[in-house]
Formats: C-alpha cells, sequence, structure tokens
C-alpha cells in the first residue's frame, strides 16, 4: 500500500511537470518531469525485482539517470549560468561522472555497488547545488531556500536507509525505505519552488515590460509599444499630417501556444514584428498593440493599390516558418485592416475603429483577399 501510493505521487508530480512543459515550455520543466519518471521506473523496479535477478541492475540506472535530471533541474531553478556560472562550469563537468556511471549501472549486474555509486552522485551533486543556492539566496530567496529544504530531506533520507534494505528479498514494514520517501518528498518541495519561481519570473517580466514600454518599446518583439502608438498617432494628428492605419492580426495564433507553449508563441510573435519592420519605410511605424495584434503607421495615404501590395508583401512574409529551438514553427496567417486619416477619421480611436472593423470584416470572409479597406464597408 505505501509503496502504491508513493508510485501514485511520483506519477501525479510527473503529470504536472509535462503539464507545465506543454504550457510553458521552459527546459527546467522537461527536466522536472524527467527526474520524476526516472525516480518512478527506479523504485519501482527496485520494490518489484529480486535485489540479485539479472535485471535488477537497470532500476538502479534509471536512479542514476534520476541523478542527472536532477542536477539538471537544479542548475536551471537557481540560475546558476547567470548568478554563479563558474560553479555552474563545475556542475556541467561532473555530467561526465554522471554519464560514465549511466554506463556502469547498466553493466554492471552487482546491484549494491550501483547503488553506492548512485548515493555518492547524489551527495555529491547535493553538495554542488546547495553552494549554488547558498550563493544565489539574495537574488532567488525562495527558490533557493526551498531547495536546500528538498535537499536537506534528501541526505536525510539516505543518511537514514541502510544499504541493505534495498537488497533483502521482501521488504519488511518495520524497516522503512526513508530514501524513497525523501526523494518523493523532495520532489514535492521541488515543485513548490517552480510555483515560486514561475511566479517570481513573471512580476520581473511585467516590472521590464511595463519599464520598456514607458519608453516606448514592447519588450517581447521589440516593436513600439501601445503607448508609444498612441503618442505617434496623436502627434501626427497635431500636426495635420496625412497617414494610413494597417491593423494586423495572426489567425490560430492560439494553436501556436497549445501545441508548442508560450516560448514557441513568443518566437513566432518576434518574428512577425520583424518581419513587418522588413517591409516599411525607416518613418513608417510597426507597434504591437498587445496580444497577436500590430498595427502599422504609414506616412501618407497610399493609393490603394500599394497598400494592397504592402499588405500582400506582409501575408507573404509572415506565412514563412520561424525557427525556434532547433524546429521549424508554422508562420503567422496575417489578416489587415486598412484605414487612412482624414478619410476614415479624425482623431486616433475613430481611425483605430474603423480600422479594426475592416479587420473584423476580412477575418468573417470565408473568400477573398486577406485584406480589408474600411472606405469600402462604408460604400
Amino acid at each position: 500500500m505505501i509503496d502504491g501510493a508513493s508510485y501514485g505521487l511520483l506519477a501525479g508530480l510527473m503529470v504536472c511537470g509535462l503539464v507545465l512543459l506543454l504550457v510553458f515550455g521552459s527546459v527546467i520543466h522537461g527536466y522536472y518531469a524527467l527526474a520524476c519518471a526516472c525516480a518512478l521506473v527506479a523504485f519501482a523496479g527496485l520494490n518489484g525485482l529480486a535485489p540479485r535477478g539479472p535485471s535488477a541492475h537497470w532500476p538502479a540506472a534509471a536512479l542514476v539517470l534520476w541523478t542527472v535530471c536532477r542536477l539538471q533541474f537544479g542548475r536551471h531553478l537557481l540560475r546558476l549560468k547567470d548568478f554563479a556560472p563558474r560553479l555552474d562550469r563545475v556542475a556541467q563537468a561532473t555530467l561526465v561522472l554522471f554519464a560514465i556511471a549511466v554506463l556502469y549501472a547498466a553493466l554492471e549486474t552487482q546491484l549494491v555497488w550501483t547503488l553506492r555509486t548512485v548515493q555518492a552522485l547524489a551527495v555529491a551533486s547535493t553538495v554542488i547545488l546547495a553552494v549554488g543556492a547558498v550563493m544565489v539566496l539574495r537574488r532567488l530567496p525562495w527558490p533557493a531556500a526551498l531547495f536546500l529544504a528538498g535537499a536537506a530531506l534528501l541526505i536525510g533520507g539516505i543518511s537514514a536507509t541502510p544499504m541493505s534494505i534495498w537488497l533483502d528479498p521482501a521488504w519488511a514494514p518495520r524497516r522503512m525505505n526513508f530514501a524513497q520517501a525523501a526523494v518523493i518528498a523532495e520532489l514535492m518541495v521541488f515543485v513548490i519552488a517552480i510555483g515560486v519561481r514561475l511566479r517570481a519570473d513573471r512580476a520581473l517580466e511585467a516590472r521590464t515590460q511595463q519599464k520598456v514600454e514607458d519608453l516606448g518599446t514592447d519588450a517581447l518583439t521589440g516593436a513600439t509599444s501601445r503607448a508609444g502608438f498612441e503618442s505617434r498617432g496623436r502627434d501626427w494628428l497635431r500636426e495635420g499630417r496625412p497617414f494610413s492605419l494597417m491593423l494586423a492580426d495572426l489567425n490560430g495564433f492560439s494553436r501556436v501556444n497549445e501545441r508548442h507553449g508560450r516560448a514557441g508563441g513568443d518566437a513566432v510573435l518576434a518574428a512577425m514584428a520583424r518581419r513587418l519592420r522588413q517591409q516599411v519605410r525607416a518613418d513608417d511605424m510597426v507597434a504591437r498593440l498587445g496580444g497577436d495584434e500590430f498595427a502599422i503607421l504609414l506616412v501618407g495615404t497610399p493609393a490603394r493599390h500599394k497598400l494592397a501590395e504592402m499588405a500582400i508583401r506582409m501575408l507573404t512574409a509572415g506565412a514563412r516558418p520561424v525557427e525556434h529551438d532547433g524546429r521549424l514553427l508554422a508562420g503567422g496567417e496575417l489578416n489587415f485592416g486598412i484605414a487612412s486619416h482624414p478619410v476614415d477619421g479624425d482623431t486616433l480611436e475613430s481611425i483605430v475603429q474603423a480600422a479594426d472593423r475592416a479587420l473584423r470584416h476580412c477575418e468573417q470572409q470565408r473568400m477573398g483577399p486577406a485584406y480589408a479597406f474600411a472606405g469600402e464597408l462604408h460604400e
């Protein structure tokens, strides 16, 4: 019953890691899910196989892989590459020893030596990461503190578990395997640390984006922010300068986030902003209004066919695949709503509304071009 509850907890934590990986697409969530999976396979095998059987060393090999995933998870959780680069290089160097240990565990049929190797690797990696946690405690107080708490649980569990428990043919209730319980407890603490780190990253990202947007730039794409767009538009209106506005959004952008996570969606948005800027002149402006919606302010009021040609060029550029993390993601299918000042409005709000109506009309059409003009809707 105790083993069944342990397996259920590990499976639940693994599913939690996979969900986070699918939603956010971060490598830290992948390492966490793999650590849970390796621990589940290792404990199920060690508890179910004969300790001196010919296959007993394979679950122990899974336990070595758990130490590898745990080390990689700790490096990313504590951001050692950014805050403790020398220690991070030491941690990366130990991966060579881990690789040798994996081969040893896969070939060595003497379970006791494999388990001692696992103990040594787990303790060594814990010491390295604990030093890192102390070094980054000021910058990442809660993730570092939670990591230290989880590491203390693990070391305590390993110390309290005699090696003979893994080697007995039958498990005795009075001789609880504290190491197994400690691994699960540590993984539970780690998932809390992931949540705390995610919340802190979101808060920092929001503060950074707000500061950048105050300067007129969208932090994600490098395009002009909504505030910058509104400021430029009102300046042109005060100067009495004629201009055209193209509103654009991406069809099916939600599917990109579902398939490739938030990181994939961000890569597509950044690529779209870059490609739109490549199609306009130096005096024109490309702004991100939010989500997958962009605005292009064009100096003057070009002829209708010129604006149509520009929309087609942008559509073609946006449709190219986007390279992200070694994969090619589908590009964006753009729609455009086009309005001009002073023909379609005399305030920025009315011009934006006119372009937005044209954009919605374009999205509702099943046939026809991927752009629409506000003036033609009036007609």
